[in-house]
């Protein structure tokens, strides 16, 4: 399973569930937009090292960017910047699911719900 940014930043914050769903996901990985969107989210380069050692130690697979991923995104992106805001960053993620077969948990489906083959798995956060 591919996790959005959005739930790491939710586990992180304490919501036990994001934790939970973290931890009880047998093979975790991440795009390497989401390991970017994250990073300006710590507040000093011990909370850097702090994720990185998480990463680490629940073996999360890091998804580089590659020349396919690039061209899906850009045609996500010409086809629905305009009709549903999709941003750079969210098409990354949903090419880099699409291009490695994976479930993409997120708790932000309005940005992913129209891309044709794209797996979800809606997260929904403890309130």
């Amino acid at each position: 399973m591919i996790f959005d940014t959005n739930i790491l930043i939710y586990a992180d914050r304490g919501v036990l569930s994001a934790k939970e769903l973290i931890m009880n996901t047998p093979q975790r990985s991440i795009s390497a937009v989401t390991y970017m969107e994250y990073v300006p989210f710590c507040c000093n380069k011990q909370e850097l090292a702090i994720f990185e050692k998480m990463l680490k130690a629940l073996q999360f697979t890091i998804h580089e960017i590659d020349d396919a991923i690039s061209y899906h995104a850009r045609q996500l992106v010409r086809q629905f910047a305009l009709s549903h805001s999709m941003e750079m960053a969210d098409a990354l993620i949903a090419a880099t699911a699409l291009a490695h077969n994976e479930l993409l948990s997120t708790s932000n489906t309005k940005h992913f719900a129209h891309i044709d083959g794209l797996q979800l798995d809606l997260y929904l956060p403890d309130k």
